[in-house]
């Protein structure tokens, strides 16, 4: 059981820790010294009904007896510290390859998979795991080792006696692998619960203006109380389900004592048994018994921790993306061209791409245009390899090379992404930004700062540069976050630029200097932007229509106007919608227009 529970979470951390198994070498030889005392009691039970016990003999067994508390202590310290340590190492290191797996895994497995699970196995499940480890691991080994050792001295002492003890242990057995099944059917329930009750609260905080806005909060709140209730209910039944079988095990682990008592008295009174003996078997089994009481429970609980470490092993089995090995290639220029690519989110499902073709020149800008559900989000994620293009459907490529045979890393020095929805951490507003480059001085920082049009509104915040930022960029407006993720990624400075329309959620006046810090990312870069506003894409250099995830015309935008096909139809209904007024009505520039 402990080798099985160490080998799943050395495998999970992807390295042992010498310091686990010294600790439970420690704790094995705490147990044994704490079994020392019972053959102190017995030399003491027997001097005492035989009347040889003296102020000296007395004065011995003491000093011996608190000898052992002290080799006790000084095998415990040892055990306790290396067990703790090497514990939390391991789970820190489990946690530090789960974070790095996930980041490897295709988009489709968090579209899949509800955030609350994810943040269970990231939190609950580790959580559980090193606090089971630290606190019974040591324990349950201890425990473990000690009865046996014991047993083993009361059948060399009375072979009688230390078979009635350990008569009854394969009876406790039994009850307790019937106990074990039930345990874990609850338990996967718990965990199951835990995960719908974490995602209805990141639900509800994250929601919460909206559902004030509808006066929908009260749906929201039952929402969360019933996933909490369910949460109650799976944690009660996993404490009280097991109850009548582990009550059948403790009787069972009880009727030792109870046995030894009935056989030694039957012995005693048939003079085949001396009085002090028999005294000590009482004392030492009823500590037997009451040790596996409690090893009973320090294995359920153990159980609890495998099922948890079972299911962060499942995640760490989901199939990255491939990562090619090797020399990483050489990139000589930054080109990107998609050749015959198609892709579908799901078996069965409808094609997202189907055939699509053409080149990204260098140094150039690409807008890809069309309506929503086109294939352009799918598109671009294709391209930073959010997802792979499936061996056969056709290729994207980097300066010649697939972006398949490029390493992560690699891959990625050479990509700046900024889309619609920014994303910022705890932390400053320099931390947020070194994130495009980690080793850049502060300088460099302002720089990429001033150039994002971001550096005046920073100076304005109550610490400037240092200004903690809360989750997410809360008390910035969406074009200051917007700004904040330009300068990351002129920091950056990477060659291959994928812009997601990032003035399309800010008002007017943020627009403006947004465009201009846009302008400062893209010079001299091979730029890929999704355009909503077709109007800020009009000098690009190449416009690519996709229509049900195909390739429908490409061209400029005079060129696209004058076919007068679908990218015309686009210009035309945005140009329309700019004349549209509350009422009904139109403006007087539409009327003009028309």
């Amino acid at each position: 059981m402990i080798r099985d529970l160490v080998s799943l979470g050395t495998r999970l951390a992807g390295r042992s820790d010498p310091r686990l198994g010294r600790g439970l070498a420690f704790a094995v030889f705490e147990a044994l010294a704490a079994a020392a005392p019972f053959v102190l009691v017995l030399a003491f039970v027997r001097e005492a009904l035989e009347r040889r016990l003296t102020l000296e003999r007395v004065w011995l067994l003491s000093g011996l007896a608190l000898a052992t508390v002290f080799v006790r202590m000084a095998f415990a310290r040892p055990a306790m510290a290396n067990i703790f340590i090497a514990t939390h190492a391991l789970m820190g290191r489990t946690r530090l390859r789960i974070a790095d797996h996930l980041r490897r895994l295709p988009m489709g497995f968090f579209g899949s998979r509800r955030s609350g699970e994810l943040a269970g196995i990231l939190t609950t499940d580790i959580a559980l795991v090193e606090d089971i480890w630290s606190h019974l691991l040591g324990i349950f080994a201890a425990g473990f080792i000690q009865p046996f050792i014991v047993g083993a001295a009361l059948c060399f002492l009375d072979w009688r006696l230390g078979l009635a003890v350990i008569v009854t242990l394969p009876l406790a057995v039994g009850a307790l692998a019937a106990t074990t099944p039930v345990f874990l059917r609850h338990m996967s329930s718990v965990f199951e619960a835990t995960a719908d009750a974490n995602a209805r609260i990141v639900e509800y905080v994250q929601g919460i203006a909206v559902l004030r806005a509808f006066g929908r909060h009260g749906d929201g709140y039952r929402r969360l109380t019933g996933a909490l209730e369910r949460l109650r209910d799976a944690l009660i039944r996993a404490e009280v389900a097991p109850a009548p079988l582990l009550s059948i095990y403790g009787f069972v682990v009880e009727m030792g004592f109870v046995s030894v008592a009935l056989v030694g008295s039957y012995l005693m009174l048939g003079g085949a048994l001396d009085a002090a003996t028999l005294l000590v078997f009482l004392v030492v089994s009823a500590g037997v018994t009451r040790q596996l009481s409690e090893l009973g429970v320090a294995l359920l609980t153990l159980r609890a921790a495998q099922k948890a470490l079972q299911r962060i092993d499942a995640l760490l089995a989901e199939k990255p993306l491939a990562e090619p090995g090797g020399a990483p290639p050489s990139i000589g220029s930054f080109d990107v061209s998609i050749e015959d690519v198609s892709f579908t989110y799901e078996d069965g499902a409808e094609a997202a791409l189907s055939n699509v073709s053409f080149t990204l020149p260098a140094r150039r800008l690409t807008a890809i245009v069309g309506r929503s559900g086109s294939g352009k989000s799918t598109l671009v994620h294709l391209i930073a390899r959010l997802w792979d293009v499936p061996r056969g459907s056709g290729a994207i490529r980097i300066g010649g090379v697939d972006v398949r045979d490029i390493p992560f890393e690699e891959l990625h020095r050479h990509l700046a992404m900024v889309f619609q929805d920014v994303v910022l951490f705890s932390g400053s507003v320099l931390d947020n930004i070194r994130i495009g480059r980690p080793d850049a001085s502060r300088d460099e920082v302002v720089r990429a700062a001033r150039a994002a049009q971001a550096h005046a509104f920073i100076e304005a915040l109550p610490n400037g540069y240092d200004t903690r930022l809360g989750e997410g960029g809360g008390t910035l407006s969406g074009g200051e976050r917007q700004r904040i993720s330009i300068a990351r990624a002129i920091l950056k400075d990477a060659p291959v630029v994928l812009l997601d329309e990032a003035t399309a959620s800010v008002d007017a006046s943020a627009e403006a200097a947004l465009q201009r810090a846009i302008d400062e990312l893209v010079k001299d870069k091979t730029v890929v932007v999704i355009a909503h506003r077709l109007r800020t894409i009009r000098r690009a250099d190449q416009i690519v229509v996709l229509d049900g995830g195909r390739v429908v015309e490409t061209g400029d935008h005079h060129a696209l106007i004058l076919k007068d096909g679908t990218y015309a139809a686009l210009w035309r209904e945005q140009e329309r919608a700019k004349g549209w007024r509350l009422g009904g009505g139109v403006s007087r520039a539409e009327r003009a227009h028309d």
